[in-house]
Parts: structure tokens; C-alpha cells; sequence
């Protein structure tokens, strides 16, 4: 066992013994003779030889003790969760290489470009297993590719369809860019070049571009600027505002909108864009020009019209005299000097006004509490 060597059996050991112990022998007076009886006493040895192997080979059975019901609970539960995982594996493996086979491409929405273009760019196709198509679909290559689109979103339907869902980009206003129009969507990606401006959208005013490529999105000094973008177009879609010919960020502290070449409409700070878009709207529909003339011009300020609910409008100095709207009560009247701008208070609510009286060339404060101050004189009403 020293050198390497496994360690001997008893058996071993003992017929090493045995044949030394024959080797020693010395003759015997038999009734037949003198001699030694080598093969006699072979025998004998083998015979104790065999015993030891048997007694070495012989395994010892205990008898075990039996289970508890906790035991057994443990030992039926890991048998099910083995069958359960074994049915999973298999169900895998069917699902993947045998069922759920794509069978259709569905596309849903994008009306700029054909479903084959769209579903070239997808990663998907037919026969393929719908959850591995899904998994490794390349939705951000549709809209690396093809500009008109927005967002994709690829899914599936059990047992073998493919559903690639389109948000289109939406146009929403044109940059000058030479003697074209750079088209770009509410979320400030550029579309196209186009020659002219037909469908009358706003035009950007802003810093320079540092990309009018097709595809890429605008890049501003401040990065807040496209999100005022998106919540102006989105405001101007949602109200169905199509006279707005200009929007104005060159200063985001005081954001212009141009409605129809004559009326600068001031939103001041970005914030409550949409109330102060929609305020604005209401004035120039119901207050400035309810005829819809068409001949109002001027300046409508309702940057603070969210908070202090107070709304200022200025005629610009060439445009033609306001129409005059008889008062129907005292309040209504006109009051003070010639200041050359109008003001009214709407703190109702912003679609909600006083039936005030405006001139081209005076303006008037009306508050809730009776006091009318033109901005140098300051009457009580009547």
C-alpha cells in the first residue's frame, strides 16, 4: 500500500498464506504411507478461501425506516415538478420547431408607404416561428428607413400571425431651407424636401440646422425645444387650428405663434401651452373678429393668461379702426385714455368673457371686483 499498489482482500491475503503454509509442509504417516498430502490440504484451503469471498461480496440489506408524510408531500411534489418540467421542454421544443408556424404579416396603420416596404425592413417572415420573429423583429430599422413613420410595434397572435403596428409621423410645419421647404413632423423629425409649402403648414422660425438630412431629427441649442414643438402641434391638431402661418422659438422665453399674417399671437413661456392656445383662438373668434373680416391685426398677448387670467391685445398701427360693439350694461362700456392697446379680464374661466367694448386706440382692465383700470386711470363701475 506504500508503493501505489491497491491493498490485498482477505482472500488474497489468504491463499498467499496458504501457499506458504503448503510449501512448509512436512510428510505425514498416513495408513498408506509417509508423504504429504499437498492436494488434500489444496482443497481445504480453497474450500476457506471461498468462504472469505463469499463473507467480503456478501451486502448487508437494512430494513429502512419509513417515510413521514412531510417526506412523502416533499417526494411527490419534486416528482410532479420533474413531469411539469419535462412537459415544458417539450412543449419548447414542439413550439419552436414544429408549431406556430407564421402563416400571416399583418400591418396596421401607414398610409405613406406599401406593407411590403414596411415588412422588408421588419425582419420578419412567413413560416418562421411567430415568437422567435417577434423577439428578433427590427422594428427601429422600419423607422430608420422609412421617415414617414413614427413608431413600430411588432407582436403576435396565437397560432400564426404577425402583427407589425404603424404610428404614422404627422406633419406639422416647414422649415426655409434655400428655395424649398424642409417638411418636419410634431415630433421635430425632417420628412422630406419638398418645393413649396401646399398644404399651408406653419413655418419654423429658429437657430440654424445643423442636419437637414431626411430621417434625422432637428438638433436645437436647447434641448427642450422639441418637446414645445410636439405640445404646440399637438394643440393646434387636437383645436383644428389651421390659420397658424408661423411659429417663432428663436427665443423660448417668449414663444410667437403667427395666426393668418395679421394677428402675433404672444404664449410667452412654454407652459400651458394648450390653455393658452385655446384662449387665444376663442378671442380672436368670438372677441377680435366674430365676422370673420378678416381686416384685425395686431398683437394678442395671453402669456399670462393661466395664471393671472388677464389677456392683452394691441391693433398693429396701419390696421383699419375695430368694429364697435354697442355695450349691453355698464360694465361693458369704455373707459379711460388713448393707450393704444385693449385688455380684459377672463378669470371665469378661459372660454368664458365679458361682453367688453374694444376700440383701435384705448384699452381697458375689467375685474371681478368693479375696478376698470385703463393703465393711467382707474374708475370704479357704475
Amino acid at each position: 500500500m506504500d508503493n501505489g499498489k491497491r491493498p490485498l482482500s482477505r482472500e488474497e491475503k489468504f491463499r498467499r498464506e496458504s501457499e506458504q503454509r503448503i510449501k512448509n509442509l512436512k510428510p505425514k504417516d498416513y495408513k498408506d504411507g509417509y508423504y504429504i498430502d499437498e492436494y488434500g490440504e489444496r482443497l481445504k484451503q480453497e474450500r476457506r478461501a471461498k468462504e472469505i469471498h463469499k463473507q467480503e461480496t456478501e451486502v448487508i440489506h437494512r430494513h429502512k425506516k419509513p417515510l413521514t408524510q412531510k417526506q412523502f408531500k416533499l417526494r411527490r411534489r419534486l416528482f410532479y415538478s420533474l413531469i411539469f418540467v419535462i412537459v415544458l421542454i417539450i412543449g419548447a421544443v414542439l413550439s419552436l420547431t414544429v408549431l406556430f408556424k407564421t402563416e400571416k404579416i399583418v400591418v396596421e396603420g401607414g398610409k405613406y408607404y406599401y406593407e411590403d416596404q414596411i415588412i422588408a425592413f421588419s425582419g420578419v417572415e412567413l413560416q418562421q416561428n411567430i415568437f422567435t420573429s417577434a423577439l428578433f423583429s427590427t422594428p427601429e430599422k422600419i423607422t430608420e428607413n422609412l421617415s414617414y413613420i413614427e413608431s413600430v410595434k411588432i407582436s403576435f397572435t396565437i397560432p400564426d400571425t404577425i402583427t407589425i403596428k404603424v404610428t404614422d409621423a404627422v406633419p406639422s410645419y416647414v422649415i426655409k431651407s434655400g428655395k424649398s421647404y424642409l417638411l418636419i413632423s410634431a415630433k421635430g423629425r425632417i420628412l422630406e424636401n419638398i418645393a413649396d409649402n401646399k398644404d399651408k403648414l406653419p413655418e419654423l422660425k429658429c437657430d440654424n440646422l445643423t442636419s437637414t438630412k431626411t430621417g434625422d431629427y432637428l438638433s436645437f441649442s436647447d434641448e427642450n425645444i422639441p418637446d414645445i414643438l410636439s405640445e404646440i402641434s399637438n394643440s393646434l391638431n387636437k383645436n383644428k387650428v389651421n390659420e397658424i402661418k408661423g411659429i417663432d422659438i428663436t427665443n423660448t422665453a417668449n414663444v410667437k405663434l403667427d395666426y393668418d399674417g395679421r394677428i402675433q399671437i404672444n404664449l410667452g413661456m412654454p407652459e400651458d401651452i394648450d390653455y393658452k392656445i385655446r384662449t387665444a383662438i376663442i378671442i380672436i373668434n368670438e372677441k377680435l373678429d366674430p365676422n370673420k373680416a378678416e381686416t384685425i391685426s395686431g398683437t394678442l398677448d395671453v402669456s399670462a393668461c393661466n395664471t393671472t387670467k388677464t389677456s392683452r391685445y394691441k391693433p398693429a398701427e396701419t390696421a383699419a379702426p375695430a368694429t364697435t360693439v354697442q355695450p349691453t350694461t355698464a360694465a361693458d362700456s369704455y373707459y379711460g385714455a388713448d393707450s393704444g392697446d385693449y385688455s380684459w379680464d377672463d378669470s371665469t374661466d378661459y372660454d368664458v368673457y365679458n361682453d367688453d367694448i374694444y376700440s383701435d386706440d384705448a384699452y381697458s382692465d375689467y375685474a371681478d371686483d368693479g375696478v376698470v383700470d385703463d393703465g393711467e386711470n382707474t374708475y370704479v363701475e357704475e
